[in-house]
Formats: structure tokens, sequence, C-alpha cells
């Protein structure tokens, strides 16, 4: 049951609502909704500006709805726009009442035929979501069983299929370089760099575990191509200028020797307690960020 109509915003607002039906084809449900309207709208207080413009859009309203289809199929091809307003709403009023049990049985008919369509589309929306999923998981088993060409297949079908499965083998790599599992998390981000290898920050993500795992010859190719693909990649020169100095200048490879504050202190979590030729192993958890999924 629709709230009552209390105010000039109630009123408005169920008028419009009129309106949407009307456009959406749903004549009952219009028809209850405007004789709502008109019998409230005496009895609510309006300034003159508001009554004005309350009658200029009803009677647009009425001519609108007297030239719809499903209007005159029930009351057949009627003009409002001989008479003012008052006896039109009057008229249209007594019209609704007369045939008011035939427009609530449309109007069942329509929330019925509503709720099924609504069932329809659920069901076929769960459809698609699970064939997504199945694709999906095809598309990641086959990357796994070293099957390119036909994980290339399925997800040249819908470039979402790509999305995910990147998004599987970056999120894996996370979760296992935090865990300091390293050698399994360059091995899903390097599955993820198959998929997107035009990806700056995949091409971080692999540097960030090869730099904690201790290589950081391997970190810094990794790093030099991230910034290749986003000069701008604020995030990745920091890490990148760090290995660059840890790799030509020994004297570098602890930040506490480093002599670029910034870069010393950004790593500082990341480096703390390392041998002095062999970057991090352990990954704080308030590190900085850089592993979120790629944006494809």
């Amino acid at each position: 049951m629709a709230p009552k109509i209390s105010t000039v915003a109630d009123l408005f607002h169920r008028f419009h609502q009129s309106e949407m039906q009307l456009k959406q084809g749903k004549i009952a449900a219009c028809l209850i909704s405007f004789k709502e309207v008109i019998e409230a709208a005496p009895a609510i207080p309006k300034t003159e500006k508001e009554k004005n413009e309350l009658d200029q859009e009803i009677d647009f309203f009425l001519k609108n709805l007297s030239a719809h289809k499903k209007f005159q199929d029930i009351f057949g091809n009627i003009s409002f726009g001989d008479s003012d307003l008052e006896t039109n709403l009057e008229f249209i009023k007594g019209m609704i009442i007369a045939q008011e049990e035939e427009i609530i049985e449309r109007y069942q008919k329509d929330e019925e035929t509503a709720e099924a369509l609504r069932l329809e589309i659920g069901q076929e929306k769960r459809k698609q979501e699970e064939e997504f999923r199945q694709k999906v998981s095809e598309a990641i088993e086959n990357i796994d069983q070293d099957n390119l060409p036909r994980a290339q297949e399925i997800m040249d079908e819908d470039e979402s299929i790509r999305e995910a499965v990147v998004s599987h083998y970056n999120d894996l790599g996370m979760q296992f370089r935090a865990a300091q599992s390293f050698e399994e998390a360059i091995t899903n981000y390097s599955r993820a760099l198959i998929v997107s290898p035009n990806d700056e920050n995949l091409h971080y993500n692999m540097g960030r575990a090869h730099c904690e795992a201790g290589n950081t010859k391997k970190a810094e190719d990794f790093l030099a191509a991230a910034m290749k693909l986003n000069p701008e990649f604020d995030e990745g020169k920091i890490l990148y200028e760090y290995l660059m100095k840890v790799n030509r200048c020994p004297e570098h490879s602890r930040p506490d020797q480093c002599q670029d504050k910034n870069i010393a202190g950004y790593f500082k979590s990341i480096f703390a307690g390392l041998r002095k030729t062999k970057p991090a192993e352990a990954a704080a958890t308030d590190e900085p960020e850089g592993e979120a999924p790629p944006a494809l």
C-alpha cells in the first residue's frame, strides 16, 4: 500500500510516480496513483506557484494519458482538451471509480507479470554468472596446465574473463608474498603477467617479490619494465631508484646507510634487520600500497 499523501512534496512525488508508470506502460498502476493525487490535492495547502506548477503538469499529463493505447483500451478515445482542468479531473476521477475493479485486476496482472519477469531475469543473471565463473575457472585451469592457446581463446570471448583471471593470480601472489612464500608468489605473478604483460602494477608486484626474496637484480629488471610502461608511477620510481643504488653500490644495501632519506624511510619496514648484502625477507603489514588488483 502506498504511503499517505500529507504534504505538497508527497503530492508531487505521487504524481511523478504516476507519470513514470505511464511512461513504463503500467497504465493500471498509473491510474491508481493518479486517483490518489486527485483525491488528496484539494486538502493539501499549496502556494500559488505550487498550484500553478501542479496544474500545468497535470494538464500535460492528461493529454499524454488520453493518447496512450492502453488507456484507450479501457476507456476508449477520450480528449481532455476542451474543458477546464477541474472539470477534467472530476471526469477522469469518475471514470476511474467506475472502472476501478477492472483497473485493479489489470494492476494485479501487471504485478504478477512483472514478478514473473523479475524471476526470469534473476534466473538468467544467475545462469550467466555461473557460466562466467566456469569460463574463468577453465581459463585458469588451462594456464596452470601451460595450455596457453586454449586459455587465450576463452579470455578472448570476454575481456571481463581476462580481468578476473589476472585478479585471481595477482591476489594469490599477494597472499603468498605476505606469507613470505616468495617462490609461489613469483609463480602467480608470472601467470598474471602472461595474461596482462603491459600492466605496470604487475611488474611492480613481481619486483617486490623478487626484492623481498633477495634477488635485487631481477627486481630491478621488473621495476625498469614498470617504469617504462608508466614513467609517472611514483611508487615504482621509489623502489626502482632504491634497487639501482643497492645493485650498484653495496653501501646502500641497508636503509640506514642510504643517503636518500625518503627512500630509506619508505623501505625501513621492509628491509629492517637484513644482512648487509641481502634485502628483506620479512614483509611488514603496514607496507606501502602497490598490490591492489591491477587496472587492465
